[in-house]
């Protein structure tokens, strides 16, 4: 049995002094007055914050290693890189290569997930994102690879791992789009807008259609202008649909990123990294997606200089968005019970509840990540 104690709690989105958090075989047994048990092994936060493992539903890689690798050691050393980021779980992101190449790092995400590690955040299932995308807001995905939506082309991708597919981002304007959304749908596989050159209409109606998330808000689709308010206007008028965020402030101007959380809420917008494989490395030639991908002082850009993917994490997330003036029990939401809702495992994970998994970060006064507990097990 652990006890974490001497620190803010953060409790249903605002923080509570006075209490320990006890965890007991890897869940958290109970919230209790502080100093009421003192039969276990005791952290310190030494005045710190208590928080949530943050959850990241967007991320292709890390250290050197992309998901598309279709490696188990790979996936290791990104889950490994997570946790001491304060990630303690992740969706395995996919990018646009071949079918095969796809249903590849599918599997290799399954068997990793089966295999019982004492390191690393968990891995939670896939974010398929493509081939499904306009190839007119392909960002980094590589054209030749991209296709038309389809039952038949995603149940190839999928194989018999359809069931660790959590998120599917697909562009609505593109022929059967609708379809394979309402098939996806009818299995619990939540539905993002993204890479897309909708028109607003089109976007409310896929909206409406149950295309109810938003793949990294901003980028790659039709932006707001006031005769055409675009995929951007027509999220933002929707209240229900969830959105990803960039807050590397090189995606997103801070003043969009304000009023992104202003219009719809900590509840409906989660904190991603979109990190690729020189995240934790330093400038130089990486790949993304079989993309050579150029990474200089930090941000990474195809050689044409769009933008592919980040090398943020979610610690510089919550830091950034902090300074920039968003409060920080708002920013700890997005980063935790926000993203576990959207992707359905608000049952267990996101909070600090009796029955939860024990995924706790431990936050200095400054908000660094000083410690990090996946199910109990300190990585960090």
């Amino acid at each position: 049995m652990t006890i974490f104690g001497n620190g803010l709690i953060f409790l249903e989105g605002r923080f509570e002094d006075g209490l320990d958090l006890v965890v007991d075989n890897g869940r958290i047994a109970d919230i209790i007055p502080r100093g009421t048990r003192k039969d276990g092994d005791f952290v310190d936060a030494k005045g710190s914050y208590i928080v949530p493992g943050f959850i990241d539903i967007h991320i292709h890689g890390s250290v050197g290693c992309d998901v598309m690798d279709a490696r188990f050691d790979s996936l290791e050393r990104i889950a490994a890189f997570l946790a001491k980021n304060g990630t303690t779980s992740f969706l395995a992101t996919t990018m646009t290569l071949s079918a095969d190449a796809i249903r590849s790092s599918i599997r290799a995400a399954a068997d990793f997930m089966k295999r019982d590690r004492a390191a690393g955040a968990q891995c939670l299932g896939i974010h398929l994102e493509g081939p499904f995308l306009n190839p007119d807001a392909k960002g980094a995905h590589d054209a030749a690879y991209l296709a038309e939506p389809s039952v038949e082309g995603f149940n190839e991708i999928a194989g018999e791992d359809i069931d660790i597919i959590h998120l599917v981002t697909i562009a609505p304007e593109l022929p059967g789009a609708a379809e394979l959304t309402s098939y996806l749908r009818a299995r619990g596989i939540k539905v993002s807008i993204g890479h897309t050159r909708a028109d607003y209409d089109t976007a409310c109606r896929a909206i409406d259609l149950g295309m109810d998330h938003t793949c990294h808000f901003y980028n790659a689709m039709t932006p707001f202008r006031h005769r055409e308010p675009g995929v951007v206007g027509a999220v933002l008028d929707h209240g229900d649909n969830t959105i990803e965020l960039i807050s590397d402030l090189v995606h997103i101007h801070p003043a969009a990123l304000r009023l992104a959380v202003k219009l719809k809420g900590c509840s409906s917008c989660a904190l991603i990294t979109d990190a690729m494989a020189a995240a934790g490395l330093g400038d130089g030639i990486y790949s993304l997606g079989g993309l050579d991908v150029h990474v200089e002082k930090g941000v990474a850009r195809l050689k044409d200089g769009t933008l592919a993917g980040s090398t943020l994490t979610q610690g510089m997330a919550l830091k950034n968005m902090v300074g920039i003036g968003v409060p920080l029990e708002d920013t700890i939401t997005m980063l935790t019970s926000t993203p576990a809702s959207i992707i359905g495992v608000s049952a267990f994970k996101g909070y600090l509840k009796a029955g939860y998994d024990a995924d706790v970060v431990i936050l200095d006064r400054d908000l660094s990540v000083a410690s990090t507990y996946v199910k109990g097990i300190k990585q960090l």
